[in-house]
């Protein structure tokens, strides 16, 4: 796959020379990418390009005025996709065109990761000859809380050009979710330093946000399920899957086509943009409800307590469980979770679970108003979800050994053909 066979069209605004270049997929987010723009321009080191490769829906020529009016000490490069290539290949067509025009080094910049301390991109560059470098990731909570975590390869990490000519480019099929752990998976040993400067980051994994974009949340599990190499912590997200798909399937209304959707797409080993469409599919007919069409007397609930973010598995499901208990046959208002397992939960324990995707829509997630069926499908949950994680694993495990893609130089020989 080649990089001029990928886009539309490849503009420049200013000087393009340096030796360093800033990826940046955009999707649609214009103020988005402005914003960003504006952190790239108060750093304290500006000698790198910058290339942004704009979705197919993205409107291109609002950024073209503002590109026009507004001259930065970097230059930019604009790229705009053929097709919606998702998150994986808007890297991948960034890393292809860095390669191509002899960059010596490539940041990948998620366009919502803010590089908000002004010597980050100075500090990455300066620890270049290590060959991978990650900055320090502050996850930012609804609260405007914020704590330090570990890095991630889409928010401000450096490659330099003998990381790729190793391990090849992002997996470009994987199309949405996946693509960034996957590459590391290929990385993993190499030396890699991070520095203390920081970016920023929305935490965007639980409470409203798995409302405002539901397909995220099966469609991360299904690329890490598929893609990942098997180990004891793809054991651990098995389990874990099993566990919130039976949870959709005994207690949400549109379980059943989650339920369906997902073990069809994993025992079949699909993954990518098919996968996404179907579980986009899935997801859709959500009844979304204004608060004043909310029922009187709901208990709210609001956990804004983000200790649990760092918190071992064990331990988080332990306390979660708890937490969850204590509403045990009540009607709640979910106003904010920091926990997607928290919110299945509640779906399980609660009489009915609404939850706010923001101030003017509501969704109810679950409703549980018959007692004694609701106490059976308790009693029968267990049972149904040791039974079917032993039958999962049985047929899932060897189908992904035999199919799992082998990535290792992945883009390469497009590459040596040129």
């Amino acid at each position: 796959m080649k990089y001029p066979e990928l886009i539309s069209y490849e503009k420049k605004y200013g000087e393009c020379k340096n030796d360093l270049l800033i990826i940046i997929p955009c999707f649609i987010n214009y103020d988005l990418l402005v914003r960003h723009l504006g952190y790239l321009s108060r750093q304290t080191f500006r000698k790198f390009d910058v290339i942004l490769v704009l979705g197919p829906d993205f409107n291109d020529s609002k950024l073209f005025d503002f590109l026009k009016s507004n001259k930065f000490d970097f230059g930019v490069i604009v790229v705009k996709e053929k097709e919606s290539n998702g998150v994986s290949g808007s890297f991948f067509i960034g890393q292809k065109y860095g390669y191509d025009k002899g960059y010596g080094y490539i940041i990948h910049a998620d366009d919502d990761c803010m590089p908000v301390d002004p010597g980050v991109v100075g500090a990455l560059y300066s620890r270049r000859e290590i060959g991978c470098v990650y900055s320090t990731k502050h996850i930012i909570f609804e609260t405007n809380v914020s704590i330090s975590t570990n890095f991630c390869l889409n928010h401000y990490a450096l490659f330099s050009r003998d990381i790729f000519e190793k391990y090849g480019f992002y997996y470009f099929p994987l199309y949405y979710g996946g693509e960034d752990n996957e590459f590391f998976e290929r990385i993993r040993n190499e030396k890699h330093v991070t520095v203390p400067n920081f970016v920023e980051h929305p935490y965007s994994f639980a409470g409203s946000m798995i409302l405002k974009n539901p397909t995220k949340m099966w469609i991360y599990m299904l690329a890490d399920l598929i893609i990942l190499k098997l180990d004891i912590s793809r054991f651990i997200g098995i389990l874990y899957f099993c566990m919130m798909s039976s949870l959709s399937l005994f207690f949400m209304p549109i379980g059943k086509r989650i339920f369906a959707t997902m073990n069809s797409l994993l025992i079949s080993c699909k993954f990518g943009k098919e996968a996404f469409l179907s579980i986009e599919d899935a997801v859709k007919g959500t009844i979304f409800l204004q608060k004043k069409d909310l029922p009187e007397g709901l208990g709210a609930i609001n956990w804004e307590n983000i200790l649990h973010v760092k918190k071992g598995m064990k331990d988080k499901i332990f306390s979660i469980s708890s937490e969850a208990l204590s509403f045990f046959r009540n009607d709640v208002l979910v106003v904010n979770s920091l926990s997607q397992l928290k919110i299945f939960m509640l779906c399980a324990l609660c009489r009915t679970v609404y939850l706010r995707v923001d101030d003017d829509r509501h969704i109810m997630m679950a409703s549980n108003r018959n007692s004694i069926l609701h106490i059976l499908k308790i009693i029968l949950f267990p049972v149904f979800f040791i039974s079917y994680c032993l039958i999962f694993m049985l047929l899932f495990v060897p189908l992904k050994i035999l199919k799992q893609p082998k990535t290792r130089g992945y883009g390469l020989d497009d590459e040596k053909q040129q």
